[in-house]
Parts: C-alpha cells; sequence; structure tokens
C-alpha cells in the first residue's frame, strides 16, 4: 500500500538554475541596438569578467540584469527568477554596485550604510550588526564615525559603495568598473575582498575594460562587443585559443629596414613597424616568435636597443577579436 503522506511529498529537482541567464537579450535606444541578441549563463559560485571596449553594452547589460531598465526583447532571469516579472525577489538576491558613486557625501559612512540597509528592510540589531559586518569587510571600520564621506579618498568612496551593496548579503554581487580612480592600496583591498567573497560561494560578475584585472580575478570571461557576446570560456581556454606571443625590438634605421625583409619570409607570424623603428613580431606560438627572433638577432641586429619578449596574454586576445580602432563613446 502506498503511503499517502510519502506520495505527496513533491519531486525534488537536480536541475542546476544558472546564477544569471539572459537569453536573446535585446535593448535599442532610438536607431541604435546597444544590445544585440545577448545569451549568456553565469554559474552559481562563479567569478566571471565582463570584459568589452566603450560602448560594447557592458553596463546597458547588466542594467537590464539588476531591473535598472527593461529589455525590448528576450528573457533575464537571476536565481530562476524572471527580472521583468519578479523583480521584489531579484532584488533580495542581487547585489550591485554602480560605475557612478552612490554615497551621500555629508552623511558618515555608518550613516550612509545605515539608510541604504534600512531600504533593504534590515532594522534594530540586525542592521548594526550587518553595517558593521560590511565597513570591516572593505576596511573601513575606524572611519566609520568620520563626520562626512566627502572628505574620503576615491578609493574610500569606492569601498563604502561596495559595502553598501553587502549589507543585504547578496547571492550574486555585480561591480561595474569599480577600482576606477583609486589608489593602489584601495585596488588591493577590493581585489582581496572580492577573493574572499567568491571563495565564501558568492557569485561574482566584475565589469571592466581593465584586461589585467580580470586576469588577477577571474576564472572566466565573457567579452562583449557590438552589443554581443562574441567569445565565452574560462581564462585559460581563450588565451590558449586566440592568445599571441609577442616579441618588440628597437632597432636602428638599417636593422630594422633589413628585419623586415626577413619577416617577409616568414608567414607564420606576423609583424607591425611601430614608431623609431621599433618592430612587434606576433605569432600563435611562443616557440615561432622564438625562433625568428634568433634569427634577426643572429643574421640582422645582434645588439638590438630593446628587446622584450611578451606570452600570450588577454590584451593581445582583446585586440585580436575587438580590434584596435579607438572609442571614445
Amino acid at each position: 500500500m502506498t503511503n499517502v503522506q510519502e506520495a505527496a511529498q513533491p519531486k525534488i529537482s537536480t536541475k542546476k538554475t544558472a546564477a544569471i541567464s539572459l537569453t536573446g537579450i535585446t535593448k535599442t535606444f532610438g536607431k541604435a541596438t546597444v544590445v544585440n541578441n545577448i545569451n549568456l549563463n553565469v554559474e552559481k559560485g562563479s567569478f566571471i569578467g565582463l570584459l568589452g571596449p566603450n560602448g560594447a553594452g557592458k553596463t546597458t547589460t547588466i542594467s537590464i540584469v539588476s531591473g535598472l531598465i527593461a529589455a525590448d526583447a528576450g528573457r533575464c532571469e537571476v536565481a530562476g527568477f524572471d527580472v521583468a516579472r519578479e523583480a521584489g525577489r531579484v532584488k533580495k538576491i542581487l547585489g550591485v554596485v554602480p560605475q557612478d558613486l552612490a554615497v551621500y557625501p555629508e552623511l558618515s559612512a555608518r550613516q550612509n550604510l545605515q539608510f541604504f540597509g534600512a531600504m533593504y528592510g534590515l532594522r534594530g540589531t540586525e542592521l548594526s550588526n550587518r553595517v558593521e559586518d560590511a565597513l570591516t569587510r572593505v576596511g573601513l571600520g575606524d572611519r566609520a564615525k568620520k563626520p562626512a564621506v566627502g572628505k574620503f579618498s576615491g578609493g574610500q568612496k569606492r569601498r563604502l559603495n561596495i559595502a553598501a551593496a553587502l549589507l543585504h548579503r547578496p547571492e550574486i554581487l555585480i561591480l561595474d568598473e569599480p577600482t576606477v580612480g583609486v589608489d593602489p592600496q584601495s585596488r588591493n583591498h577590493i581585489f582581496d575582498t572580492l577573493r574572499e567573497l567568491n571563495r565564501e560561494g558568492m557569485t561574482i560578475v566584475y565589469v571592466t575594460h581593465y584586461m589585467e584585472e580580470v586576469e588577477a580575478l577571474c576564472s572566466e570571461v565573457a567579452i562583449i562587443d557590438h552589443g554581443t557576446v562574441i567569445e565565452r570560456g574560462t581564462l585559460a581556454d581563450i588565451l590558449q585559443q586566440h592568445g599571441t606571443s609577442v616579441v618588440r625590438l628597437a632597432l636602428t634605421p638599417l636593422e630594422a629596414e633589413a628585419a623586415r625583409s626577413l619577416l617577409e619570409r616568414h608567414p607564420e607570424v606576423t609583424w607591425r613597424s611601430r614608431e623609431n623603428d621599433a618592430l612587434e613580431i606576433s605569432a600563435k606560438h611562443l616557440q615561432d616568435a622564438i625562433a625568428v627572433l634568433t634569427e634577426i638577432l643572429t643574421l640582422v641586429a645582434p645588439n638590438p636597443e630593446a628587446c622584450e619578449i611578451l606570452p600570450p596574454s588577454l590584451e593581445t586576445v582583446f585586440i585580436a577579436l575587438t580590434g584596435n580602432r579607438l572609442r571614445d563613446e
């Protein structure tokens, strides 16, 4: 005989829910399509860098995820909740650190966090504890009572911005250019804080155009350009697939002319002339770059003014995928 109570128990799904799921997200402003049919899943517990040039659509994308603006088409989910229809649930799960500072300069650090905490519905002892914990997290405990954060350094304001997003202990944290205008000490403290949060299980989306920050922090990368994801994967896989090794040489005019003639015979590498007779040689495989370099040093320029060998980096991948045209928008 079947146990009725046992039979009535709901089946537990074993399907993993992505922290963030974007399906066909599109957004236009006037005649400009800023986000163009983006599909992107961010797994729980991951630390992903959202990388792209100016005007690529990064900030618009995260604004849609955080519910600040609505997509024209597609579906956006946070922890399985539809952002458009379940904004209240999403607000409890998501923490957002905007690029623009969102603090009140005339208030102290503690007063700022008490205000933001109250907006999250925190009260009494719980609010006080959360404020102290957030201040400690970002290294501002000793400045909590200072009369006005308007006199804080840029780095201290950025760290307070992060503290405000941590008050409700979100499962997912999105940061948009969080190190703009900060000093090296604050930058390192922000990095340490984010690494610790990720180790504790928080999903982090780090939006930036600073390649070195993505390399230092993120295990996964999504590169956005012209409003769409053009590459996605682990940092190691992307470097292996798209990275190039670079050799930079500073030569005399005669050496540079001879080196260019030699390089014409090596289709396995690409090269370009730079200012003052410098050459930059790129190769998919480091051994190819070194082989050509050795030939130049042996036959053409035994004593170059300068020589630098650079292994594959995210910067070379970024330029290869997005081009090197200057974008100021």
